[in-house]
C-alpha cells in the first residue's frame, strides 16, 4: 500500500488525564507528614548552615548530604521577596475573576524562598517586597499532600491556603535582598 492509499487519520477531540503515582523519598515523606500536622519542615546543611524548606536531601550549594538529623521546623511566618499581580482573563477553567497575587515568601530562618504563594487579606495593589506575612493553614481535615513530588521542591498548597499580612512593620530590605530576583 502506498502513502496515497493510506486511510485518512481519525482525530478525536478529547481531554485526557494521566495520573502518576510515585513514592516520595524519605525526606519528602517526612516533610509531607509535617505539613499535615501543621508544621513546615526544612533541612539545615551541616557544612554551610543554610536552611532549605522541603529539603531535597542535599545542599545545592556545597552538595553535602542531609538526612533526618539535619531537619528543623521552620516558623510559618516570613517576608515577601517578590510577587506578581495576576489579572484574570476568561479562559477554560478560570475560576478567579479578581486580581490576585502570587509571591515568593522567605520563611523566617530559611535560606531559600517558597514560590507561587497566594497572598490574601490585602488588596493586590498593596502587596510589596518586605511585607511580613504568616501562613493561613487549611483545617486539618482539608489538608492533603497530593501535589508533593520528588520532581520539584515541596509545595505547601495542599495544607496552606495562602499567606496574609501579620501587621508587623515591613522587613528591612537588607534582610531579604539576596532573595529578590
Amino acid at each position: 500500500m502506498s502513502d496515497t492509499d493510506a486511510p485518512a487519520p481519525v482525530v478525536i477531540d478529547q481531554f485526557v488525564k494521566l495520573t502518576y503515582t510515585e513514592t516520595l523519598p524519605p525526606n519528602l515523606a517526612r516533610y509531607a507528614d509535617a505539613l499535615i500536622d501543621g508544621r513546615i519542615l526544612g533541612q539545615r546543611c551541616p557544612t554551610c548552615g543554610r536552611v532549605y524548606p522541603a529539603g531535597k536531601g542535599f545542599c545545592p550549594m556545597d552538595v553535602t548530604k542531609m538526612g533526618e538529623a539535619d531537619e528543623v521546623v521552620l516558623p510559618d511566618t516570613g517576608v515577601v521577596t517578590g510577587f506578581t499581580i495576576i489579572t484574570p482573563i476568561r479562559y477554560y477553567g478560570q475560576t478567579r475573576t479578581e486580581a490576585f497575587v502570587y509571591a515568593s515568601v522567605l520563611l523566617d530562618g530559611a535560606s531559600a524562598t517558597i514560590g507561587g504563594q497566594d497572598i490574601s487579606g490585602i488588596p493586590a495593589d498593596q502587596v510589596r517586597d518586605g511585607l511580613r506575612v504568616e501562613a493561613v493553614w487549611k483545617p486539618p481535615a482539608e489538608r492533603d499532600t497530593d501535589d508533593i513530588s520528588a520532581r520539584g521542591w515541596g509545595t505547601v498548597s495542599g495544607c496552606i491556603s495562602s499567606f496574609t499580612p501579620t501587621g508587623e512593620p515591613d522587613a528591612p530590605r537588607a534582610s531579604y535582598e539576596e532573595h529578590v530576583f
